[in-house]
């Protein structure tokens, strides 16, 4: 057997050993984690890392959870897939483990949309992005079920089960990496700094106030884990050596002054281990496979705690990212200055003294906000829509159904006629109102408006935005409700003919967009069966041209219809 073998994203190497869990019921239909990013500042015995068969690896180590945070947004959907990840999710293949892990203990039968947004955070640097993905997927599935998994379970469950991704193009399949467990430790422990041993187990732990200089070389070149591994295997010797030489004299340093100093909320005294650990024991050098220039910049980077330029100085993990703990801006200034004069790219964030952050959905947040409404006011109106509205009588009714901005419910009030302006948002009416349009605040499948009322609907890019397809059917029958007989409806909808990479279908004609809410996307003649189903007759079609909105194209198909 290869010693860190390849294997699928469903393989368990250690089952779940923690509570009996008995009778999991789901308790949200969602939910969104911000899971915080750790810098492994030591190993406590570094000979541990080395290969065992059991996968589960003891050295313990010095972990320092940072407000760089991954994102997990999870929503339970009606699906055949028991999993669908959206698009824009880079490392699938680790939330496909983070779920098959978890699916293996609470043995769910809910279908679920997953995604994880990484931002800056790079990975294979030191960040233990890897491990905190898994970490943050399987925390977000344990928070729905209201966490029946202890978290000290959770952590050694993750640990003995850890993997990273052997390329971007391979979505199945792992790596075997050694985890210490750090990445699930500085998510699931309430604390800035803590201290793990044995099987990753935290024994002390601190909350400190401070700020995070990162550096990571600019001309570092990102390798995918297999290579990593094949280095690793080739250096694993001295990691072993510097165990041999120096782990009874970190663990006696441990016990007898980090631990204590701890206790008394003192950084000082681990601090000097990890330094003397990382800078004198050989550490850097048996890590330097990753980046052949980290010895060099160690020789220049040690200043920095020699001379009291920070209170706290570590390579993290195996690298090639350095970081300084500081207490001021003048400390803040010499160390950034120091990795800019190394050419290192540079973060600035806070030690994190808390788990992860738990957020309830808000679908409706996009519309809420206020650059939203403001796009929204601003938009001009389209000419096919225009040269529709102008054919009609003066004297008729019309209703502007998701009126968003106003755009059109002004151009027909400037026509000189009767309009009255619907919206599920409020706060999308401010300029509506500043004009003297009459406006209903209302849901396009629950209108606030008699039977047989108008003239004229405009339906102009509104349906689309029905979170179900029930939602949607139902919008238009609400349409035939208020619309008198032989009435008009001028009705713009995006179409599924155009799918870009900012959607992703999940079932049911629905299709989820990072950081909005879903939409419904139908085909042409999956609208037109609709129509027709609510007796309406296609008088015409008006328009239909790909449009750019920014996160992507969209098919516009216009129709002009009559009841």
């Amino acid at each position: 057997m290869e010693k860190f073998p390849k294997y699928r994203y469903d393989y368990i190497f250690n089952q779940y050993n923690g509570k009996e869990i008995k009778d999991t019921k789901i308790l949200k239909d969602g939910l969104i984690v911000k899971y915080p990013c750790r810098l492994d500042a030591m190993a406590i015995n570094p000979a541990a890392v080395c290969y065992n068969d059991s996968m589960v690896f003891t050295p313990g180590e010095v972990v320092i959870s940072t407000k760089k945070y991954i994102v997990v947004t999870i929503k339970k959907i009606e699906s055949k897939n028991e999993l669908t990840i959206s698009k824009t999710t880079k490392r699938k293949v680790l939330v496909k483990h983070a779920f098959y892990l978890m699916k293996s203990v609470l043995r769910f039968i809910e279908s679920f949309y997953i995604d994880v947004n990484d931002g800056e955070i790079p990975k294979h640097c030191g960040f233990g992005s890897s491990s905190s993905t898994i970490a943050a997927v399987a925390s977000a599935i344990n928070e729905l079920y209201g966490c029946p998994i202890a978290n000290d379970d959770l952590i050694k469950y993750l640990a003995s089960n850890h993997g990273e991704e052997i390329s971007d193009d391979d979505e199945n399949n792992l790596k075997m990496v050694q985890c210490i467990g750090g990445g699930a430790t500085n998510g699931l422990v309430k604390s800035g700094i803590i201290i793990t041993a044995g099987k990753a187990t935290a024994i002390a732990k601190m909350d400190y106030a401070g700020r995070i200089v990162i550096g990571v070389p600019k001309d570092f070149e990102l390798k995918d884990a297999n290579y990593l591994m094949e280095k690793e295997e080739e250096n694993l010797y001295k990691f072993k050596k510097t165990g041999e030489l120096y782990s009874e004299k970190i663990a006696y340093n441990l016990l007898h002054k980090a631990l204590p100093g701890i206790i008394n909320g003192n950084i000082k005294e681990l601090a000097d281990i990890v330094f003397d650990y990382r800078f004198n024991m050989g550490s850097i050098e048996n890590c330097s496979f990753v980046y052949p220039n980290m010895v060099n910049q160690a020789s220049k980077i040690r200043k920095l705690y020699e001379n009291n330029k920070c209170e706290f100085l570590a390579l993290s993990s195996v690298g090639p990212a350095y970081f300084a703990i500081v207490k001021d801006d003048e400390q803040l200034k010499e160390c950034t200055k120091m990795f800019n004069d190394l050419d290192m790219d540079i973060m600035i964030t806070e030690v994190n003294n808390d788990t992860y952050i738990v957020n309830d959905i808000d679908d409706n947040a996009f519309w809420n906000k206020d650059e939203t409404r403001n796009q929204f006011q601003n938009r001009s109106v389209s000419k096919y829509i225009t040269d529709e509205i102008d054919k009609l009588d003066c004297n008729l009714k019309v209703v502007d159904i998701g009126c968003g901005g106003g755009r059109y419910s002004r151009y027909v009030k400037q026509k000189g006629m009767f309009v009255i302006a619907v919206d599920k948002y409020s706060n999308m009416a401010t300029s509506i109102l500043e004009d003297n349009i009459t406006f209903m605040q209302g849901c396009i499948d629950n209108l606030p408006i008699q039977d047989n009322m108008f003239d004229v609907i405009l339906s102009i890019g509104v349906i689309h935005n029905a979170v179900t397809l029930e939602e949607y059917e139902k919008a238009i029958s609400e349409m035939y409700r208020i619309l008198r007989q032989n009435g008009l409806i001028i009705f713009s909808v995006f179409t599924n003919d155009v799918i870009t990479d900012d959607l992703t279908f999940v079932g049911n004609s629905r299709y989820e967009i990072n950081e909005r809410q879903p939409m419904i996307l139908l085909s042409k003649e999956e609208i037109n069966n609709l129509f027709n189903k609510y007796c309406f007759k296609i008088i015409k079609n008006v328009d239909e041209h790909i449009t750019d909105v920014g996160s992507g194209k969209r098919n516009v198909y216009t129709i002009l219809l009559k009841k």
